[in-house]
């Protein structure tokens, strides 16, 4: 097949060239070109803010990893129209409307709104509701197959973020460690090597509609993750369970501890993997992915995310003080 990757120079959309070019397939790249373009691949240059006529080509699949807005997809979809015969959309399991829905979440869950749905301020609030009008502006605005992949957070190699992968650092570098709430808090991720090859897997489909594309294989908890990591780095960390009120008091979540969502959401993290499995997801287990990920942030990756020493160390001070 000739697969047409809008985005594909980072992260998820790496992991779907790569998969998608160890699968044998021809694979063409547009974007803007500020990231390294991955070997193999013809790249299209061009920002899909902007001019799209240099997409003129013919394709069996496009597959849109970097649209964020409805205008955008809106514009790629009417664009590819003709040119392509399916249009996947990465889209995220932040479509779910969780204060309607009863877990497990499957595909047909309520989704979310958004009070302004012209707003193009992405923020927390306003995420999930603008993945919900692009998953409906590639339906609406293309001729052919439209499928939406909803995967929850996406942890493992070439993660940028360094959301998961700080969590991994922290517990490696020991001692004792804020930890998020309870043990017992669920946390849903998927390794992006897995969703790179279920993407390629669902091009290959004639799969409509949505998919939910979480992990790990079992429902699993903060606890469980935080205790594997400890595991495999072979660390000496101590984990100390903070209530949410304090971590929101000292403005520890959600930016100080990423990935942690509110108790009030614990049941958004339980997802249906139902379809996807029929489809072909396959997991890797997470003692993989904890060591992979880390590896790859040794070798390439930078400290972007969560809260740094001094900060965890006054908020323990605290803790200890209340």
């Amino acid at each position: 097949m000739r697969i047409l990757v809008l985005g594909g120079t980072r992260f998820i959309g790496l992991h779907v060239v790569e998969a998608a070019l160890a699968a044998g397939h021809e694979v063409d790249v547009f974007s803007r070109g500020t990231s390294p373009i991955p070997p193999g691949v013809r790249h299209v240059a061009g920002d899909r803010d902007g001019d799209l006529s240099m997409l003129d080509g013919a394709w069996d699949v496009v597959v849109d990893v970097s649209g964020y807005l409805p205008r955008q997809v809106r514009a790629s979809a009417e664009r590819l129209s003709g040119r392509a015969r399916r249009y996947l959309f990465i889209s995220t399991a932040s479509v779910y409307d969780g204060t309607q829905a009863t877990p497990p979440l499957v595909e047909q869950a309520p989704l979310r709104t958004l009070d302004d749905p012209t707003t193009e301020t992405i923020t927390g609030e306003t995420y999930g509701g603008l993945k919900v009008l692009c998953e409906r502006a590639a339906e609406e605005a293309f001729s052919g197959e439209v499928l939406s992949i909803r995967p929850t957070f996406v942890v493992g190699p070439y993660d940028y973020t360094d959301r998961f992968t700080w969590w991994l650092r922290r517990v490696r570098r020991g001692g004792r460690m804020v930890a998020p709430i309870e043990p017992a808090l669920p946390v849903a991720f998927v390794d992006a090597r897995d969703l790179g090859r279920f993407t390629v897997a669902l091009a290959e489909s004639d799969a409509v509609g949505a998919v939910n594309a979480s992990g790990p294989e079992a429902p699993t908890t903060w606890g469980a993750v935080l205790g594997l990591a400890r595991e495999v780095t072979g660390s000496d960390a101590s984990f100390e369970w903070l209530p949410e009120d304090v971590l929101r008091e000292h403005e520890a979540i959600p930016a100080g501890l990423p990935m942690v969502a509110p108790v009030r959401w614990r049941d958004v993290e339980l997802f249906s993997l139902e379809r996807a499995h029929a489809l072909g997801l396959h997991h890797t287990d997470v003692a993989t992915t904890i060591r992979d990920t880390l590896a790859w942030h040794d070798a390439h990756g930078e400290a972007t995310a969560g809260m740094d020493e001094s900060t965890e160390a006054a908020l323990l001070r605290a803790w200890d003080e209340r």
